[in-house]
């Protein structure tokens, strides 16, 4: 058991030196490469190219073109060329489903109530169409409706119409 107390302080502290040892080997190296990379920018390892990289067109015509304000000069993005434009792939949705009842309409099992007399009827409104009754609830549209018709009225009376 004494030889046990012993021999763990003593493969800690060999591991400790093991892992310092190996990181500054690591760190040497580091070193190097950077000082090889800052020589020779020009060599550096190319990038990792994205999956699906733009085709880049040659350049056919190399004229020289004249500058004014509204001249848009050639940019890198010009000889770019997309290989599925958005434009193709357009999808139009028709949101309103085939089997649907209009918006306006009442749906199936609805009755209105009145009274005929001293009597209590019951009608069934189920697939009649709902007009708009004129009373638009909207605050911001009936304040504009409001403010449209106090101009027109002052313009009337400008005009003496």
């Amino acid at each position: 058991m004494k030889g046990l107390s012993v021999l763990v302080p003593f493969l800690l502290i060999i591991a400790l030196f093991t892992t310092e040892a190996n990181a500054q080997d690591f760190n040497d190296e580091l070193k190097k490469n950077l000082r090889r990379s800052l020589l020779t920018p020009e060599k550096r390892p190319a990038q990792r190219q994205p999956h699906q990289s733009p085709q880049i067109l040659p350049e056919a015509d190399r004229e020289v073109l004249k500058v004014s304000p509204t001249t848009r000069l050639p940019t890198r993005g010009d000889r770019i060329q997309i290989l599925y434009p958005p434009e193709k792939y357009l999808i139009h949705i028709n949101l309103q489903p085939t089997n649907s009842t209009p918006i306006n309409q009442r749906p199936a099992g609805s009755v209105r109530y009145w009274l005929n007399g001293n009597k209590l009827q019951i009608e069934s409104t189920a697939g009649q169409l709902v007009f708009p009754s004129g009373m638009d609830m909207d605050p911001i549209r009936a304040r504009n409706r409001r403010r449209q018709g106090r101009t027109d009225k002052l313009m009337k009376a400008y005009r003496g119409g």
